[in-house]
């Protein structure tokens, strides 16, 4: 598994309130998270930098009751889902905590994805419009489920998937860590080991509010200039530059972030 991060302010902010790490937990398991701040030019950053915090501190505290001493971590779906729920749940108060502190805090709050990957497997946790998608066998799925009055319209039928992208409402979300006492998270899981090949890009709606998924696929599978690139690090590096790059030429109305992983199976 190989990774890489880049987070761009955008063209027409700023400050850059989004937030992202890349973390091992183990010898056998990575954690990568990315938040999109909200609240105020001060207060946003520091609701996605106090939430990733809180959220991989945990992450990591937990995951060590279930390693074992070749320092490989052992998981189960309910292992996972419940060290990832609390994790959020604990970034929440921190954010939430915090937020009560000072006049300028108050109300701010932020977006979570996060992946870990462990062994050939994903668990993915969502609060928010954040995204993951599984790009392989030549198609882009989108793993997580926006938190967002427009995800709710398209759910309920009241306006495609078009139109939702120019919605005066489009940025609003109905989840986010730190703005209530309490915090409800999707969970999800994704098993690699049938794909000879995958990639997983996290992001901030910097990038998917600007590009459509099948912008994002022709992008990351594109082997464009693949002579340039010689090692999987640099390649990654390119797309996320191109991913970034794309998103700006766009119109770059916010905040870019993204995380791009590579799964290659073991033979």
């Amino acid at each position: 598994m190989n990774f890489f991060g880049k987070s761009d302010v955008g063209m027409m902010r700023t400050e850059n309130q989004d937030s992202y790490i890349i973390r091992p937990v183990c010898k056998n398991a990575t954690l990568c998270v990315v938040c999109d701040g909200m609240g105020g030019a001060k207060s946003g950053n520091v609701a996605s930098k106090q939430a990733i915090d809180a959220f991989v501190e945990n992450v990591v505290k937990y995951a060590k009751a279930k390693t074992g001493r070749g320092g490989k971590i052992s998981l189960t779906s309910d292992d996972a889902c419940v060290i990832l729920d609390d994790a959020a749940r604990d970034a929440n108060k921190a954010v939430y905590d915090l937020a009560q502190t000072s006049p300028e805090y108050q109300g701010m709050g932020t977006t979570l994805v996060g992946a870990l990957f462990c062994d050939n497997m994903v668990y993915v946790i969502n609060i928010g419009d954040s995204r993951l998608y599984l790009i392989s066998n030549n198609t882009i799925t989108q793993i997580t489920h926006d938190h967002s009055y427009v995800q709710h319209l398209i759910d309920s039928g009241t306006v495609s998937v078009e139109e939702a992208r120019n919605h005066p409402f489009r940025n609003r979300i109905t989840r986010a860590v730190g703005i209530a006492s309490e915090i409800e998270s999707d969970i999800f899981s994704v098993d690699l080991s049938e794909l000879d090949v995958a990639y997983l890009l996290l992001c901030s709606d910097g990038l998917s509010g600007l590009l459509m998924p099948e912008d994002i696929y022709a992008m990351i599978s594109s082997d464009l200039d693949i002579e340039l690139v010689t090692d999987i690090e640099s390649e990654l590096c390119d797309k996320t530059d191109r991913l970034i790059k794309a998103a700006n030429d766009a119109g770059g109305t916010d905040n870019i972030t993204a995380v791009l992983v590579k799964y290659i199976k073991e033979r």
